[in-house]
C-alpha cells in the first residue's frame, strides 16, 4: 500500500485513537476475565453445534449426508450477506450502551433459544420435507443470531481500552477461554448426551441432544451477560464524516492484507472445523471406542492451550509468517502420522492427536493480524471500520465451518457411510482419509496466502508511526 495515499483526507475527516493511547491505562482483572468468558460461552453454542450437529442430523433426524451438506451451504451463502451487513450496522449504531454492547444484551437470549431448537427433532408425521425445512430454519437462525452476538463481541475488544498492551491481554484471555470452553465441551458433552438418552447401553436419542443443548445454554448466557455488564465501551468513534456502505466495502475489498487473512482463516479453519465435525465418526466407527470419546475430543484443545503458551509469543521475535509456516506444516505432518497409525495403538493415537492440537497456536497469530490490516486500511482510506473488518474475518470462519462440515459429510456419503450400521472396510478407510488426509492437505494449501501476505512488521511500524503523526497534527 502507498504510504501517503489520502493523507490529507485522513487528517481532515478523522481523528484516530492512536494519539490518545495511555500506557498507564490498566484494566481490572475482573474485566479481562469477563471478556474472556464471553468466548467461553460462545464455544458452548457454536463449537457444540459444529461438533455434533452433523451426526445429529444423520443419525437422529435421519437426513442423508447430501441433504446435510446442502443445509450447511445454504446457511453459509446467507452468511455472505448477513455478516458484512451486521458489521456495517454495528459500526453505525448509536445507543446509551454504545455501538456493540446492545447486541450482546438483546441477542443472547435468542441465541440460547435457537441453540436448543436446532437440536430438536420434531417428527412432522414422518415428512422428510418438513424435517429439512425445520433444519434449515433453525440452523440459519442459529447462524444469524451467533453473528448478531459474536461479531459485536469480537469488535468490543478494540473499544474497551485505548492501551495496546491491554488489548493484547484481552485477546490472550479470550483465546485461553476459547480453548477451555472447547475442552469442557469435549469432556462433558457425550456423557451428558448418553445420560439424558437413558444411560450407557441405551440408544442415543434426540432428547439427549436437546437437554444437553439446554444445559449448555444455561451456562453460556450468564457468561455473555458478564461481558455486557463488565466491559464498557470507553473508546468512542471520532470520525466526523459519514461513512457510506459503498466506502466501507471498497476499503475491505481493496485490502490485500485482509483478503490474505480471509483465505488463511478459510483454509486452515476449514481443515480444523471439518475434522471437528467428523472426528466423532472416527472414534465411533474406526477406533470403535465410544468410551474414549471424552478423552480424545478435548486433546486438540488441550494441546492448543500449551501451544499458545509455548509458541505464540515467538511471533514477535521470528515474525508471524514464519510461525504460521511452522504451525501449518506441523499440523499436516501430525495428521499424516495419525492416518498411518494402527487403529488399536492407543498411545500413538493419543500422542498424534495432542501434537496436532499443539500446532494450533496459529489461530491467535492470525487473529492478531486483523488489527494490523485495519491500521493499514485506515492509513490508506482515512476511515476505521473495526466492525466491518471483523465481519470479513468472521465470515471466513463461518464459511470454514460450513465448508468443513458440508465437505466432510459429503465425503462420508461418497465413501458409503450408512448411519447406525456396521461400516465396510472401504468406508472405514474413507473416514480415516476424511479425518486426517483431507485436512492435512488444506493446512498445506493455507501456506500459499501466508506467503502472499505482505504486511511485514517493519511496514506496520511505519504505518502506525505515520498514523500517530497524522493524529497529532
Amino acid at each position: 500500500m502507498e504510504r501517503n495515499l489520502n493523507t490529507s483526507h485522513a487528517v481532515t475527516e478523522t481523528v484516530v485513537s492512536h494519539s490518545t493511547v495511555e500506557s498507564s491505562e490498566k484494566l481490572p482483572l475482573s474485566t479481562k476475565i469477563s471478556y474472556g468468558l464471553g468466548d467461553f460461552g460462545s464455544q458452548l453454542f457454536w463449537t457444540f453445534s459444529g461438533s455434533y450437529l452433523t451426526i445429529f442430523y444423520t443419525d437422529i433426524v435421519g437426513l442423508t449426508p447430501a441433504i446435510v451438506a446442502m443445509i450447511m451451504l445454504i446457511s453459509r451463502i446467507w452468511d455472505g450477506i448477513n455478516d458484512p451487513m451486521m458489521g456495517m450496522i454495528a459500526d453505525r449504531t448509536k445507543s446509551r450502551h454504545g455501538r456493540f454492547r446492545p447486541y450482546i444484551l438483546y441477542g443472547t437470549p435468542l441465541l440460547a433459544l435457537f441453540s436448543v431448537l436446532t437440536f430438536t427433532a420434531p417428527g412432522f408425521g414422518g415428512s422428510l420435507e418438513a424435517k429439512i425445512a425445520w433444519a434449515i430454519f433453525t440452523y440459519i437462525g442459529l447462524g444469524m443470531l451467533f453473528t448478531l452476538v459474536n461479531l459485536p463481541y469480537g469488535s468490543l475488544g478494540a473499544v474497551i481500552t485505548k492501551d495496546p498492551g491491554e488489548r493484547t491481554a484481552l485477546s490472550s484471555f479470550r483465546m485461553l477461554s476459547t480453548n477451555l470452553g472447547t475442552i469442557l465441551l469435549s469432556i462433558i458433552t457425550m456423557p451428558l448426551i448418553v445420560f439424558f438418552s437413558g444411560g450407557a447401553g441405551e440408544q442415543i436419542t434426540a432428547r439427549g441432544y436437546t437437554i444437553t443443548a439446554f444445559i449448555l445454554a444455561l451456562i453460556a448466557v450468564p457468561m455473555l451477560y458478564l461481558v455486557f455488564f463488565k466491559c464498557k465501551e470507553v473508546v468512542q468513534p471520532t470520525y466526523t464524516g459519514k461513512i457510506s456502505f459503498k466506502k466501507s466495502l471498497k476499503a475491505i475489498f481493496t485490502s490485500k492484507s485482509l483478503i490474505c487473512i480471509f483465505f488463511i482463516l478459510l483454509l486452515s479453519l476449514t481443515a480444523f472445523f471439518g475434522r471437528i465435525g467428523i472426528q466423532i465418526y472416527y472414534y465411533l466407527y474406526v477406533i470403535e471406542r465410544m468410551d474414549l470419546v471424552a478423552l480424545f475430543m478435548p486433546l486438540p484443545a488441550i494441546g492448543a492451550v500449551f501451544g499458545i503458551m509455548l509458541f505464540a509469543r515467538f511471533a514477535k521475535r521470528f515474525g508471524k509468517k514464519r510461525m504460521l509456516y511452522i504451525a501449518y506444516t506441523g499440523s499436516a505432518l501430525s495428521l499424516v502420522f495419525l492416518y498411518f497409525v494402527d487403529y488399536s495403538n492407543l498411545p500413538l493415537l493419543f500422542a498424534g492427536t495432542f501434537v496436532f492440537g499443539l500446532m494450533q497456536f496459529s489461530t491467535p497469530i492470525v487473529v492478531a493480524m486483523v488489527p494490523d490490516a485495519i491500521d493499514e486500511i485506515e492509513h490508506k482510506n482515512g476511515i476505521r471500520i473495526d466492525g466491518t473488518a471483523y465481519a470479513a474475518t468472521s465470515l471466513s470462519t463461518k464459511f470454514a465451518s460450513a465448508l468443513g462440515g458440508a465437505g466432510t459429510v459429503a465425503l462420508l456419503g461418497y465413501f458409503g457411510y450408512k448411519a447406525n450400521a456396521e461400516q465396510t472396510a472401504e468406508t472405514i478407510n474413507g473416514i480415516n482419509v476424511v479425518v486426517n488426509i483431507a485436512p492435512a492437505a488444506l493446512f498445506l494449501i493455507a501456506i500459499i496466502p501466508v506467503m502472499l501476505y505482505g504486511l511485514t512488521e517493519d511496514k506496520l511500524k511505519t504505518i502506525q508511526d505515520d498514523l500517530n503523526q497524522r493524529a497529532s497534527s
